[in-house]
């Protein structure tokens, strides 16, 4: 039998889509992601048929000729087997894989049949994506680990129902910003990662300040925090939710580091995180003033991070 369409080999493949796809998943480039992750689906999926019997990977239409071809008497002209929506319906004609609309979105997008807008269904069949190569690995007595290798760690968050979807998807992000920080440095001497992380952001043009909006009179406070992903200095907006005679309380509402790419929209993120906000860099006290008619003044005290 043609050894590209060996089980070895098709799981080999299938190994290097997905994780092409969860690389395309950090980078936040859903379109791609949802294609490699279709790919390794169909490849996985193609290995467990073909593991089980070589002609289940055989279209049921035309000649006899792959047929004999997979039977190994015959050397087809032209290879040509199911794609994947086949493949997947057979597996679940086989009751080794269940009805899963995602898995199904999945393909289409992939196929281009369903379009995912600005990438946002995309994003979210990252779940879908580790629950089917799961099922089908233990089809094929492989291990997690040896699939997913520097991934697996990530994979398992993504399956796990007992933390909320806002906790999956940001310790989802911070380990693919973790593998992203150590790409960047791929090659390069240990001291080279220990000097950037030395370098202060305002260095490089981070300023910790206090600017008005003047449409809404909203203060957004622009300072720095250790990042939850490399360890470098993250920059942290944070906005006034409270103020008394002696101090204004703050709340972070977006970190984003230059260095690992971790970018985090919204109070909740930053929380599951475990962003340790209470070391930001803010200024201790404020006497600002900005021209409007009639002039205002605006005095703030001490600043506390919420």
């Amino acid at each position: 039998m043609d050894d590209s369409l060996s089980s070895t080999s098709l799981l080999r493949n299938a190994k290097r889509a997905a994780h092409k796809a969860m690389d395309d998943h950090g980078r936040r480039d859903y379109d791609e992601f949802a294609l490699h992750a279709g790919v390794a689906v169909e490849k996985l999926a193609k290995a467990v048929l073909v593991a089980m019997n070589p002609i289940y990977i055989v279209e049921m239409r035309g000649s006899a000729e792959m047929l004999f071809h997979l039977g190994g008497h015959l050397t087809a002209s032209k290879v040509r087997t199911i794609g994947a929506s086949e493949a997947i319906t057979r597996l679940r004609t086989l009751k080794i894989l269940k009805v899963d609309t995602k898995l199904d979105l999945l393909i289409e997008v992939r196929n281009g049949v369903a379009h995912a807008s600005g990438g946002v269904q995309a994003k979210g069949l990252l779940s879908t994506l580790a629950e089917s190569v799961d099922t089908l690995l233990k089809r094929l007595d492989s291990s997690g680990p040896e699939f997913w290798e520097r991934w697996y760690s990530a994979v398992l968050v993504a399956i796990d129902r007992h933390r909320s979807e806002i906790q999956r998807d940001v310790e989802i992000r911070i380990k693919q910003a973790r593998h992203l920080f150590d790409d960047r440095f791929e090659g390069l001497p240990e001291t080279a990662k220990e000097a950037v992380l030395k370098v202060h952001p305002r260095d490089v043009g981070f300023r910790s300040t206090m600017s008005p909006r003047a449409a809404d009179r909203l203060l957004t406070f622009s300072s720095e925090t250790p990042c939850p992903a490399c360890g470098g200095l993250a920059h942290l907006m944070s906005t006034p939710i409270g103020t008394t005679g002696t101090h204004t309380e703050l709340s972070a509402f977006w970190l984003r580091c230059r260095l690992c790419d971790l970018e985090l929209d919204g109070a909740d993120q930053i929380a599951a995180s475990g962003a340790d906000v209470e070391k930001a860099q803010v200024p201790t006290s404020i006497d600002l003033s900005w021209d409007v008619t009639p002039h205002t003044a605006l005095e703030v005290g001490p600043t506390y991070m919420d």
